[in-house]
């Protein structure tokens, strides 16, 4: 974080931002607390996908509150830094050192400790049996739809 509270966005993430300037950013919906945030693809999605489920429905106002009352669009400057807003950065516990994550369609900004934290708790959550068994239907599901373009699947036997 530069003295003028500027961030610089790695250049991975502009790349992934399409050449747009335009980011996203809320605080993380499930309470990991880390800010998370991705370009305007990334964020219709969310809408799109939060704007299916009923609309008086409790659980649809909470997600909307979560996610599009509290994000915040920035605009990245040409050396590609941002300006995190300060209230957030205080509710994530973040300082003058930041850490971001790819979040495979999103990223998340982290205090570096608490990432470390995080980390740790989700490391061990994957092992768990029933967490790996929770890929075998939607892996079936990619699988069947073709795989995924550009990715070759290795036949390595029956094991």
């Amino acid at each position: 974080m530069d003295s003028k509270g500027r961030v610089s966005v790695p250049p991975s993430f502009r790349a992934a931002l399409g050449g747009k300037t335009r980011i996203l950013l809320w605080p993380a919906i499930d309470g990991a607390g880390c800010l998370e945030g991705g370009g305007e693809e990334l964020f219709r999605t969310y809408q799109e996908t939060i704007m299916r489920l009923t609309i008086q429905k409790k659980k649809r106002r909470a997600l909307v509150n979560a996610f599009a009352s509290k994000a915040f669009d920035l605009k990245m400057d040409d050396p590609g830094r941002i300006k995190l807003p300060e209230d957030w950065m205080a509710n994530a516990g973040i300082g003058d050192t930041v850490l971001f994550v790819g979040a495979m369609d999103s990223f998340q900004i982290w205090e570096p400790e608490a990432y470390a934290a995080f980390d740790a708790e989700m490391s061990e959550l994957a092992q768990e049996e029933d967490t790996l068994d929770a890929l075998d239907a939607p892996y079936g599901e990619v699988m069947a739809a073709g795989g995924v373009s550009g990715l070759r699947v290795i036949d390595g036997g029956e094991d």
